[in-house]
């Protein structure tokens, strides 16, 4: 199929709300055939890791999960450290929400001018994103990276924690972060509403 072809069935696709897990299996599926052969300078390359999350139970493509796990690496260094709160927050917001992949989307949508409703209103977000976690639930984020380049993970593995009302996804998230040394720090992150509809994040983590 032609590049137009795929981009205009995407826009038709995105001109409606996405409720299903086979609705936005689809819509991530067409936006990997216009990523193909991208390279890691290309802007949207990053993208990539979370097409293809979704499309599989686990990663383990050195070019899709480095760029992520790096940024981990660098979060669980400060928390075993005890420090970098703001680096810390960053990245428990990032677990919580996606923040990242939901820029990466809209600039992608963008870029090919296509609808971005999904990404512009929370409503709507918020949805997708419940969806795209029951999609990835159990699935785990696994690389075998080059000597030196991570010293302390190993991989990172996602599922869904206790069911959870009032908030914006309906379940917790959990992420347990495995560790070279054997060690595994777990994540657990919710995210309730607060009145007039702003984020709100509650989080802890622990050794074990």
């Amino acid at each position: 199929m032609t590049k137009k072809g795929i981009i205009d069935k995407l826009r038709r696709a995105l001109s409606e709300d996405i409720t299903r897990e086979s609705d936005l299996v689809y819509v991530l599926v067409e936006c990997r055939k216009l990523l193909e052969g991208s390279k890691q300078s290309d802007p949207h390359f990053a993208l990539k890791f979370y097409c293809h999350w979704a499309m599989h139970v686990d990663l383990s493509g050195r070019d899709t999960t480095l760029p992520f796990l790096a940024r981990v690496e660098s979060f669980t260094k400060a928390a075993l450290a005890d420090e970098g709160f703001g680096e810390q927050h960053r990245m428990f917001r990032e677990l919580a929400f996606m923040n990242s992949f939901r820029e990466l989307f809209r600039d992608f949508l963008q870029s090919y001018g296509l609808p971005t409703q999904v990404c512009d209103e929370d409503r709507r977000w918020h949805t997708f994103l419940g969806i795209y976690a029951s999609v990835i639930d159990d699935g785990s984020i696994a690389c075998n990276a080059p000597p030196g380049y991570l010293q302390l993970i190993k991989r990172v593995t996602f599922s869904k924690g206790r069911p959870i009302a009032d908030c914006y996804l309906p379940f917790d998230m959990v992420w347990d972060i495995h560790l070279e040394d054997g060690r595994t720090l777990t994540i657990n992150v919710h995210a309730p509403v607060r009145p007039p509809g702003q984020e709100m994040l509650f989080h802890g983590f622990h050794l074990h």
